[in-house]
């Protein structure tokens, strides 16, 4: 009994939520599915429901709401798609049919009769207490005992992954147009990209496989910049706002009141999400009060435009999908558009300027972590400076003012081509001009480019930056040159009262302690140290703090205390971990692998030493080009390895070049759970272990199901469950595992 549509087309993923949703219904009696249109709540409510049907004797049945246009009809058509016989007269009568009945209706698309659904649910749930109800909309119904579950887009592959349920949907709708169409390793990153632009969004995902017919997945992948223009051939028996993905957001559209409308247009402005604090400060005025900001970024919360993150800080935090975001930015007036960007521009021009002022404190961490979450913003700020005619000025002071995002942030790449770029179009001599050279002209050399470097920093001391030394020190230290360094540094500190007001040039006395150390003087690296550490404590600073602990460590290390060299780099691995610093991170774990060869903890060493090798490879030239840090690189490599039977340092060196840096850390730090007892083979079953041997040949999931003629699902599950019972994390670590069992009699 009951009445639902049979599907035409496979239901894909989604496991989690399904399960998620019944364990609702099992306790409430309304449960609202919400989400931005094209996400899949009714494709999801009737897979529920589905799956729900044994539990209700007198059936499931579904009610479409979408078709009804007015008010007036809700009643006739709750009668009709229930099959209850003639239209009631009036609320009660209707309830009256449906008391004693046990069943679940779903009510699909409320969100345009909001105000008639919700006495509609109020009185079917006072008056007939079998009933349950599912229901979606874009916004809730607001009634009491309602249970809201937001159903988020589908997953999309993280980065360095290229599985998730998007891509497996996309596969699926794309073979059904292209017969053989698989994902595979010559269009997986493809796929992957398009579905991440694509929001996730399975209607989106859908409307693109469609092209498959016409376009390659790279073709569509280049013509999906404008999401409406391309994603407008959808299922001609749909309803008209389920056709087009354009058609979608316009309904979420003409449901908002004024107010929301023209929030929603000027918010689309920020790139990624936003605070509260932003979209105050960007978007109120001209005609939109502070109050009326409030107002409508709670209704667009609550029509599911608008999504609120959970950072876990005060700071209230937003996202529009791209989907939405570029909808509301086709509703502005070019002129319009080009205020609010600049607006845009300005706020975080002032973020990034606080940020470098307030650097020397105690806020670092802080500090970072709300630019990373702003990374989106700031490029977009910096694109419009160097894009907008008469702004570029503005991009090379915010370039210059995210210095330590560049140098502290794991942002030396991205710091030297925005750099780059706003020093190519604004060439005015001035003090901006000089301290983005310099800062560029640090990042050039630790990238490599170390004769670059100089000429920059060369520019630089023309237009009388104060860091041009201390920076000149550095890029001497990167091209071997100590004792240049070391006068270039005493040259930096004959300003002792700049070291106590800028974050930069505190960073002058452990790395002329360093030129001690390459000098062979590592007591005279230890005091300079310490004086750097008693700054950092009167200012609460952290970073110019890791560093001079990375220096002690050496320096004790090289005076043949190997044990306080680990306690004191170990220490530098804490507090940088609290940053991005990747480069500070990985120099911590090369040192320690030193201090470790030393304490004659070879198993460790090693494991660090191929840890460093595969996590350098971005960063640039390796340990910089340092010929004092390459001898003790290889002197301590030599004496780790000479330690370790052949085994042992094959599985040693696996092992390590596997880890990410979060492993890497860990096993450094000695928090690394470790999985490898002697009965792990005979965990695993015959058919997992044939999966694992499979995953070791590179094969992705769906060609593991297809060579064992097994479901794709079941061959997720098998590699799920090896990762479990091994302790793994990735497939990287299955695939060395296999190869280390083969190795053993």
């Amino acid at each position: 009994m009951g009445r639902l549509p049979d599907d035409l087309t496979s239901f894909v993923g989604r496991r989690g939520a399904s399960a998620q949703v019944k364990k609702l219904l099992a306790t409430s009696r309304l449960v609202t599915l919400t989400g931005v249109g094209g996400v899949g709540k009714s494709r999801l409510a009737v897979h529920v429901a589905r799956g729900l049907r044994r539990a209700f004797p007198d059936g499931v049945w579904l009610v479409e709401l979408a078709r009804v246009t007015e008010p007036g009809l809700l009643d006739r058509a709750v009668v009709a798609d229930l099959n209850l016989g003639d239209p009631p007269a009036g609320l009660d009568a209707l309830v009256a049919r449906l008391t004693g009945r046990r069943m679940l209706i779903v009510l699909d698309g409320c969100e345009h009769l909001l105000d008639e659904c919700g006495p509609l649910v109020g009185a079917i749930l006072s008056g007939a207490p079998e009933v349950r109800l599912l229901v979606t909309s874009r916004s809730p119904l607001g009634v009491a005992g309602e249970r809201v579950w937001p159903v988020p887009p589908m997953t999309v592959p993280a980065r360095g992954s290229r599985e998730s349920d998007a891509v497996v949907l996309f596969e699926d709708r794309a073979s059904a147009v292209l017969p053989g169409f698989t994902v595979g390793p010559e269009n997986q990153a493809a796929v992957a990209t398009l579905c991440v632009q694509l929001d996730g969004l399975p209607l989106a995902i859908e409307l693109a496989a469609v092209w498959m017919r016409s376009l390659s997945v790279d073709e569509i992948l280049t013509r999906v910049t404008d999401h409406f223009q391309l994603l407008n051939g959808g299922d001609r028996s749909a309803v008209p706002h389920h056709r087009s993905l354009r058609a979608t957001i316009a309904w979420s559209f003409d449901l908002c009141t004024p107010v929301e409308r023209t929030l929603w247009s000027r918010l689309s402005v920020f790139a990624g999400g936003f605070e509260l604090e932003s979209a105050e400060e960007v978007c109120s005025g001209d005609g939109l009060s502070a109050d009326d900001l409030l107002c409508g970024i709670a209704g667009l919360v609550e029509r599911s435009v608008l999504s609120r993150e959970d950072t876990g800080d005060s700071r209230s935090r937003y996202r529009l999908l791209k989907t939405i975001r570029e909808y509301g930015r086709q509703r502005l007036g070019h002129q319009q558009e080009v205020v609010l960007r600049r607006r845009h521009r300005d706020h975080y021009l002032l973020m990034a300027e606080y940020a470098d002022a307030e650097w020397l404190g105690p806020g670092q961490t802080e500090w970072l972590v709300r630019l990373q979450r702003e990374r989106e913003n700031l490029w977009a700020a910096l694109e419009f400076c160097l894009s907008e005619p008469g702004e570029a000025s503005e991009g090379l002071r915010m370039a210059a003012a995210l210095r330590f995002f560049w140098l502290a942030g794991g942002a030396l790449r991205d710091g030297r081509e925005w750099l780059d770029e706003a020093l190519a179009v604004t060439t005015e001599p001035t003090p901006v001009r000089g301290k983005a050279l310099a800062v560029n002209g640090l990042i050039s050399a630790m990238l490599g480019d170390v004769d670059e470097g100089l000429e920059l920093l060369a520019e630089a001391r023309g237009l009388e930056d104060p860091s041009v030394p201390h920076l000149v020190g550095v890029v001497e230290l990167l091209r071997n040159d100590h004792a240049a360094a070391d006068a270039a540094f005493q040259e930096a500190l004959r300003f002792p009262d700049l070291l106590r007001h800028d974050g930069l040039a505190v960073m002058t006395l452990p790395n002329r302690a360093l030129a001690s150390v390459f000098l062979g003087d590592p007591a005279q690296a230890i005091a300079h140290c310490e004086e750097c550490l008693e700054i950092c404590d009167e200012h609460g600073e952290q970073w110019a703090r890791s560093w001079a602990e990375i220096v002690l460590g050496l320096a004790h290390w090289r005076q043949g205390d190997a044990q306080e060299g680990a306690a004191h780099l170990r220490e530098a691995l804490r507090l940088k971990s609290r940053f991005n610093d990747i480069t500070g991170v990985v120099v911590c774990l090369e040192m320690l692998a030193w201090t470790e060869a030393a304490r004659g903890r070879p198993d460790l060493a090693v494991r660090l030493f191929a840890a460093v090798v595969a996590l350098w490879q971005p960063l640039g030239t390796y340990l910089f080009g340092i010929r004092c840090y390459l001898d003790w690189h290889t002197a301590a490599l030599a004496r780790a390895r000479g330690m370790l039977r052949v085994a042992e340092l094959r599985s040693a060196e696996r092992e390590g070049s596997s880890f990410t840096l979060a492993e890497a850390v860990a096993d450094a730090l000695g928090e690394r759970e470790v999985v490898s007892p002697a009965d792990v083979p005979a965990q695993l079953t015959r058919r997992e272990r044939e999966v694992a041997d499979l995953v070791a040949r590179g094969l992705s999931n769906r060609q593991i199901a297809q060579q064992l003629v097994i479901a794709k699902r079941t061959s997720d599950s098998h590699i799920e469950h090896i990762l479990t019972k091994l302790g793994f994390s990735s497939r990287a670590q299955i695939a060395a595992w296999v190869a280390e069992q083969a190795g053993k009699p």
